[in-house]
């Protein structure tokens, strides 16, 4: 066996078959080491090209790793391998091919319509990134490289994958609801039930809350207040330091519940009593038959941690999904924060306020973001592709502060009666409130919330009113689902107003 060190990264072949070659290494916090490898195997261009070319070809993939991570480099070898099959299967040259000129290109732009457009384009990245490589002759240039042009361009392709992924306004109260609904009859777990709520307070990546800890969830005395610590990914930052979003009430509270289902379920595997706080939030599901550990090796090592994002998307959003047996409603991360970003768009945030708040390397999609509130696009959709942002806040464009001047008539106030507790929750954008208010303000679209006030005090009055109706038995069970329909737009509300918050504090950084 021959090998070549890369960093950290070992890659290894046989001599007999080297165009046949794995990639791995170990990475990750002192608290999450993981084993990634990625095998990558060049035989079957063979037919068409020639061995240097494939050699060449090997090297390049290689030298990848000092820039980009072995996931990157195992999609950009996928797509590659694709264009050249492709230019195999249409057996465009009689002889094989030695390396990428003017003439390959031409050829390739000639039946472009049958290669996919990340392919073509992951061709034109391997020459961007390494220009000088065997693989090319001299003499090319990155225009040479042919591209299926969009006459919406890149930047209106990204709007309309951001329209497309948002969920309708009624399908994020229904997720809610129907998740709450199986977990009280027994069809969803705690660890479900509470990711799911998690999932529409914070708007984080897979990657992210695969590793979330139990001990990364804080109460704090002083302010009576729940906070969650998270790593963020794909910020660019080799082990980005956790982010402290502050979460609301009752998601704090349904959080200590998962956690201390976690520490009764799997307590028992950790060694010592001071790790117990390293087990993992969501951790994987699946333990030996004699309970002695997890099936899975990684998250032995790693404290219950799910191995990767994907296998973390299988233990709990996708089987979420399956659950709700509806493909209008997936629980599915690029929906929820696209609905975040265009709300915080809505309010008037920039792309980079909205870049710092979502965590992107790059303001690209953030800009997005910002034409789509810009140019009104939101006000043109059908109802059946109104965005979610509309049932997590259904006028984001019109926050205030409840130290605002509020005209008596217009002005939301909230009565908890079992505490005599009143906030100012809102301002009516009609001409005088009706008599339904407060509670049905938050599934009213001129709702103005103010972002500073404790909405938990009409959360309560609902919660209650749940609980009432539950006694009453199954004659009220039409009066308990429209209870908790109100209760998701409440959340929704109190979610939205966190990561408000949340904005302004990072615009007040920049």
């Amino acid at each position: 066996m021959a090998y070549r060190i890369i960093g950290n990264t070992l890659v290894e072949w046989d001599d007999a078959q080297p165009i046949t070659f794995t990639l791995s290494e170990t990475a990750g916090p002192d608290v999450d080491r993981r084993e990634k490898d990625v095998a990558i195997d060049l035989t079957s261009l063979r037919v068409g090209f020639e061995e240097d070319f494939l050699l060449h070809l090997k090297d390049h993939l290689i030298q990848r790793r000092s820039k980009v991570s072995l996931r990157s480099i195992k999609t950009e070898s996928i797509c590659l391998i694709s264009v050249f099959r492709k230019i195999i299967d249409l057996k465009l040259f009689d002889l094989k091919v030695k390396f990428i000129d003017e003439t390959f290109l031409l050829s390739l732009g000639a039946v472009k319509d049958d290669v996919t457009d990340r392919s073509l384009s992951y061709l034109k990245m391997a020459f961007i990134a390494n220009p000088y490589s065997q693989m090319f002759a001299t003499g090319l240039h990155a225009s040479d490289f042919p591209l299926k042009v969009n006459k919406k361009g890149h930047h209106g392709l990204q709007i309309d994958r951001i329209l497309a992924k948002a969920l309708t306004r009624t399908a994020c109260v229904h997720i809610l609801t129907r998740c709450e609904q199986a977990y009280e009859m027994g069809e969803m777990d705690i660890g479900r039930f509470s990711f799911v709520n998690l999932a529409f307070a914070v708007f984080c990546r897979p990657e992210s809350y695969r590793q979330i800890r139990i001990g990364d969830l804080v109460f704090d005395e002083e302010s009576n207040a729940f906070f969650i610590y998270i790593i963020p990914v794909k910020t660019g930052v080799h082990l980005p330091e956790k982010l402290c979003y502050q979460i609301n009430e009752p998601l704090g509270r349904l959080l200590q519940k998962q956690r201390q289902h976690v520490v009764a379920s799997y307590a028992h595997l950790v060694t010592s009593a001071g790790d117990i706080s390293k087990l993992a939030l969501f951790p994987a599901r699946k333990l030996k038959v004699d309970k002695s550990g997890w099936i899975s090796h990684s998250a032995n090592q790693n404290f219950g941690v799910l191995h990767t994002a994907g296998s973390f998307m299988n233990a709990y959003p996708v089987a979420i999904n399956n659950l709700l047996q509806d493909a209008r409603f997936t629980v599915h991360s690029n929906a929820l924060r696209h609905t975040i970003g265009t709300q915080l768009a809505q309010t008037g945030a920039s792309a980079k306020t909205i870049q710092a708040v979502l965590k992107h390397a790059s303001d690209t999609v953030c800009n997005a973001y910002v034409d789509i509130a810009f140019q009104g696009l939101i006000n043109e959709l059908s109802d059946a592709m109104q965005p979610a942002f509309q049932s997590q806040l259904p006028a984001v464009d019109r926050f205030r502060s409840k130290n605002d001047s509020i005209p008596v008539s217009k002005a939301i106030r909230s009565d908890d009666l079992k505490t005599g507790h009143i906030e100012l929750t809102g301002e009516c954008g009609k001409q005088i409130q009706c008599q339904h208010a407060p509670i049905v303000c938050y599934g009213c679209r001129r709702f103005i919330p103010c972002w500073d006030a404790d909405h938990s005090v009409n959360l309560n009055t609902v919660q209650r009113e749940i609980d009432d109706y539950k006694q009453k038995g199954k004659p009220f069970q039409h009066m308990v689902q429209r209870a908790q329909e109100s209760k998701y737009q409440i959340i929704g509300v109190m979610n939205a107003t966190d990561r408000y918050r949340q904005a302004m504090v990072q615009e007040a950084r920049l």
